[in-house]
């Protein structure tokens, strides 16, 4: 078994044609298709069903290419490891971030990380929790900004500081004054939120579900930037973690702590559990512990 055909595995796994898959890999679809039919005879057992219909892995191709991700992702931290012996002058570092904390968080940390290591390529996604966690455990990223604990044992998480939930409001709609407010109070207030993919509007409905109110949400959006904006435009209310005004210029708005249950969740650094923390991975880590002390205390 060789390792370029493991890689061949891999591509078609994720391209699902071997036209599309070949050309992934710089060789011609011939060549491919001959490549795992060799990978078959040496592992006794059909990786891959063809049919009118597409290509799958069957039961074993499945197996493969689990194992096959895991093996790449160890051959590319042993690549790093040696590269390290030169310090930290080139490299890269794949980063996952939930949304929110990308928001508030991440240009500071991007910057102050760029000044520090120029040599090293910084690549964010923004994903959701769990796909960062899905993400670690394959390999393709590093380390993670999410939510703790992580769901899978596979993830070391390390919490950094609880986020809670607030009320954000312009500085001049009725409740501005308020320090604080119960959720049951805030039944039929007009509110901008996420849309319910996301995990902030999902804690926010349980919370309210629990203090039985029912605000009416007027509007949906994707982007924390976009719904601050309207917020501010409008007068409309919404609910976000505290840090994003922290974090962020606040303008004219406010945010009010919520009480009754006051919704919170812990943000922390996940990475796989077991792994090689290569030097760009631990000297990131650093930078996030310095830049979010001040909001742990």
């Amino acid at each position: 078994m060789e390792v370029r055909q493991l890689r061949y595995l891999i591509a078609l796994a994720q391209e699902n044609n071997f036209t599309r898959a070949a050309e992934k890999v710089f060789i011609s679809q011939s060549a491919l298709s001959q490549q795992v039919q060799a990978l078959e005879n040496e592992v006794g057992a059909v990786l891959v069903e063809r049919s009118k219909r597409g290509i799958r892995l069957t039961a074993a191709g499945d197996i493969l290419y689990a194992h096959a991700q895991r093996i790449m992702a160890e051959l590319e931290q042993a690549e790093t490891a040696i590269r390290e012996l030169e310090g930290l002058g080139r490299g890269e570092l794949r980063v996952g971030v939930v949304q929110t904390v990308n928001d508030y968080l991440m240009p500071t940390l991007a910057a102050a990380f760029s000044d520090a290591y120029p040599g090293v390529k910084l690549s964010v996604d923004e994903l959701s929790s769990d796909e960062i966690e899905a993400r670690l455990e394959r390999g393709e990223l590093q380390v993670g900004l999410g939510f703790t604990p992580a769901a899978t044992p596979h993830i070391t998480a390390h919490p950094l500081f609880e986020e809670p939930l607030v009320l954000i409001v312009r500085d001049d709609h009725p409740l501005a004054a308020l320090r604080e407010v119960e959720v049951s109070a805030l039944d039929t207030l007009p509110v901008v939120m996420l849309s319910n993919t996301f995990c902030t509007r999902r804690l926010w409905e349980e919370n309210a579900r629990l203090a039985h109110a029912q605000p009416k949400i007027v509007m949906e959006m994707n982007t924390v930037s976009s719904i601050l904006a309207v917020v501010e435009k409008t007068g409309l209310a919404t609910v976000l973690p505290k840090p994003t005004l922290i974090m962020e210029r606040a303008g004219r708005l406010v945010s009010i702590d919520l009480r009754q249950p006051s919704p919170s969740r812990h943000v922390g650094l996940l990475w796989p559990r077991d792994a090689y923390l290569c030097a760009a991975t631990r000297a990131f880590i650093g930078l996030v512990e310095e830049i979010a002390a001040p909001m742990g205390s």
